[in-house]
């Protein structure tokens, strides 16, 4: 088989994935009783079920709990680092620790590092010279998280 024959049907099956994928969270989201999943652009689709089993995996880290909570409170309002580390209460090292945590678990889980939080990084500060990270949870998903949080809480 020839170079572009094959990169052909590479191409191909990573189409097939990438649909099969999608009808696969789809069916889930029907399992799960919700209209759909969720979804978030480069975090992919999201489910209810998948936050569940995330949200299980993460809720013993502080710094996560502050991230979950700040921006299911302000769903699809931009919520910046600073203000994580102010809830969370702590240094600054501490909660990228507990992100980057987050993001490990999340590939173990998924097979990839996604959040059911989108983020981005704002511009340098004029004063400080520093980007800021900035973090956003769709109004879905907050819904979604707040009643598993909630469930979870109640467990204890």
């Amino acid at each position: 088989m020839d170079r572009a024959t094959l990169r052909a049907a590479v191409v191909s099956a990573l189409a097939d994935v990438e649909s099969l994928d999608a009808k696969l969270n789809g069916l889930l989201a029907d399992i799960d009783g919700t209209d759909t999943a969720v979804d978030l652009g480069r975090q992919g689709l999201w489910t209810k079920a998948q936050v569940e089993l995330l949200w299980s995996k993460v809720n013993h880290l502080p710094g996560v709990r502050a991230l979950f909570e700040a921006t299911a409170e302000r769903p699809d309002e931009k919520i910046t680092f600073t203000e994580l580390l102010q809830r969370s209460g702590l240094p600054e090292r501490q909660q990228s620790n507990e992100h980057a945590a987050l993001s490990r678990i999340s590939a173990q889980l998924f097979k990839e590092k996604r959040w059911p939080v989108e983020n981005s990084q704002r511009g340098s500060d004029n004063t400080t010279g520093k980007a800021e990270m900035l973090y956003w949870m769709d109004s879905r998903v907050a819904a979604w998280w707040r009643d598993v949080s909630s469930e979870d809480s109640g467990r204890v």
